[in-house]
């Protein structure tokens, strides 16, 4: 009796670009059932199948006759650090996975009207259409549309299902994306997601996510050059901003610092580099400082800022605080030495150590190499010239001298110009290492005038206190230059000096300390009953007020932990713990369903972290 072989009705292989989830999705519509249905009467679970996780694609390969490699290769595989890997690029879940779904139109007709299968069969959902830099389908050159919105991933990626309802519109074209030129970037991207890109260029060497972010924040920059700002560009000329940047990425470094130049000119350092490119600088400084993929943009920027920039104490660089000075402009050492700033320009100018095509602001040199020429140059100031060079009012400047905290160089001579500049700047270095920069004076933030004359003391007290360690939380209003500039903040004032204030923190000054956002954080968990707060009546308005006592702190400190103080426990970066944490598992509490924000129940980090 000869026995016949038949191929399982379910055997069928993966369309070009198709993920294992449409794939699975239309094995599922061949037998008229859901994914979901399918997936349970096969003992698959589809979430796994969604995760790309190994086990789950070798059971599928085994049921449609495929290679497990087959499926893997264009499906969103889980990989490290919340990334998912589609054909070998690895791209962020969050703006991958999102509750909408977009698509070509055409590509899904050009499907329906090659084929014998009825139309939600026949369809090919494909896997670069989930990738957020995508906006365009280069084949058809029309822009990608939403083609639904779902909140459940299991009924989101539910493909053939979801396509027999819009099967109609998809065949009258009602659906289609309006149509524009590919452009050189969407070009490229397209080809280095398939493995077909064989263009020289500097950005193949660089993974392809972290090249097309920084294509668009330099491209977002570059705005600047043409008088625009990003608020000006709305998400459907976002694509342009991607190609601009690319336009010079692709070039190289030498490129990109020479457009980086440029942007120079368009605004005054003291405002610091995010006045100038502040999409850029933000985004490289923050949310991508602790990814190494971004590492190869992060140097090229810093080098361009140590290169190009004067930057001194109270300047930051990516993130970091400015320790010391390694470049002078003609401005900032003129006013650091009291020079003219005409002398002194001519004086670099024949020396060779600077370029004659800058203006004073930019035109910089080295600070340490230029001592020996300065030197000879600096003339001694009277006070009216030091108090304004630096900043400082008449009457603060009189208070300060009074108290030490100014001395002039000369005491015993008969002349006025008794002030040697150069003090001045010492002064506001001691006060501004390590300050961070703000925009502007936000709530909780004055000048060390206004504290002083706030709390009734005097500013050498601040002063002192600082340069003690005491007070620690300084910044540099990057709207003022000088003593003027000098910001602290009040609350961190309060406690330095110990002006009879309770020996506890305010919610506010304890959800900065442990590294939360917002002070309704600790509020809500003392009104939720997970952190005890004491009364204490404020002797300043003499209202009872709420509290973080010492002991209170303990019981905080000993139940949880924030990704600020693990990041000091553990000597590394915060940004690198919080996926570390979710990958092993480990959520923020919220017992309640409340939001505490990054805050972590300290036993099931230290499962994952150890003590």
């Amino acid at each position: 009796m000869m026995i016949h072989e038949y191929p399982s009705p379910l055997h069928d292989t993966p369309r070009p670009r198709e993920p294992a989830f449409a794939f699975l999705s239309r094995l599922a519509a061949a037998g008229g059932v859901s994914a979901v249905d399918f997936c349970r009467d096969v003992e698959l679970p589809f979430t796994e199948v969604l995760r790309g996780v190994p086990e789950a694609l070798r059971q599928l390969g085994q049921l449609s006759g495929n290679d497990q490699n087959a499926l893997s290769t264009w499906t969103p595989v889980t990989c490290e650090g919340r990334r998912r890997s589609i054909n070998g690029h690895k791209f962020p879940v969050r703006p991958l996975l999102t509750s909408e779904v977009r698509g070509c139109p055409a590509c899904l007709r050009a499907d329906i009207e090659g084929a014998t299968l009825v139309p939600h069969r026949a369809m090919t959902y494909r896997a670069h259409w989930l990738i957020h830099h995508v906006s365009l389908c280069v084949k058809h050159q029309s822009n990608l549309v939403p083609l639904w919105q779902e909140t459940a991933p299991t009924l989101r990626y539910d493909t053939a299902g979801r396509f027999r309802d819009i099967a109609d519109q998809i065949a009258c074209g009602d659906m289609d994306g309006a149509k524009r030129n590919p452009t050189d970037f969407e070009i490229w991207f397209d080809r280095r997601l398939s493995g077909e890109s064989h263009e020289e260029t500097w950005l193949n060497g660089h993974p392809l996510h972290a090249a097309s972010v920084f294509c668009r924040l330099l491209g977002f920059a570059l705005l600047k050059l043409h008088d625009l700002k990003p608020s000006n560009v709305t998400k459907k000329w976002e694509h342009l901003c991607y190609d601009a940047g690319f336009a010079v990425a692709s070039q190289g470094e030498a490129e990109i610092l020479a457009h980086l130049r440029q942007l120079n000119g368009l605004a005054e350092p003291r405002m610091g580099p995010k006045a100038v490119f502040p999409l850029l600088y933000d985004r490289l400084s923050r949310e991508h400082r602790g990814d190494p993929d971004f590492k190869p943009y992060r140097d090229l920027i810093a080098r361009h800022l140590l290169e190009t920039w004067p930057l001194g104490p109270g300047d930051d660089l990516l993130g970091e605080p400015v320790e010391h000075r390694r470049l002078h402009s003609v401005r900032t050492a003129s006013q650091e030495t009291g020079i003219d700033a005409r002398r002194l320009r001519r004086m670099l100018e024949a020396a060779n150590m600077i370029d004659p095509d800058l203006p004073d602001n930019w035109a910089t040199f080295d600070a340490r190499g230029a001592e020996a020429l300065l030197a000879p140059m600096i003339s001694f100031v009277s006070a009216k010239e030091f108090a304004e060079t630096n900043g400082i009012s008449r009457s603060q400047f009189d208070l300060l001298v009074e108290d030490g905290i100014l001395k002039p160089a000369l005491s015993e001579a008969r002349s006025k110009h008794i002030w040697d500049p150069r003090d001045g700047r010492a002064f506001l270095d001691g006060l501004l290492t390590g300050a961070e920069v703000i925009q502007q004076a936000q709530h909780g933030w004055e000048t060390i005038a206004k504290a002083a004359q706030r709390l009734k003391v005097r500013p050498a007290e601040i002063i002192q206190a600082i340069r003690q360690g005491r007070i620690q939380r300084v910044a540099r209003n990057a709207q003022f230059h000088g003593y003027g500039s000098v910001h602290v903040y009040h609350e961190e004032v309060v406690q330095a000096l110990g002006l009879d204030e309770p020996a506890a923190l305010s919610f506010e000054l304890f959800t900065k300390a442990v590294g939360l956002a917002q002070p309704v954080f600790i509020n809500r968990l003392v009104k939720n009953g997970h952190l005890p707060s004491t009364e204490i009546r404020n002797p300043r308005t003499k209202a009872m007020q709420r509290y973080i006592a010492k002991e209170d702190a303990a019981v905080f400190h000993e139940r949880f932990v924030t990704l600020r103080t693990l990041a000091k426990a553990h000597a590394v970066t915060w940004q690198s713990l919080a996926p570390k944490l979710r990958d092993a598992g480990v959520l923020p509490f919220s017992p309640d369903g409340a939001d505490y924000g990054y805050l972590y129940l300290r036993s099931e980090v230290e499962q994952v972290l150890g003590s």
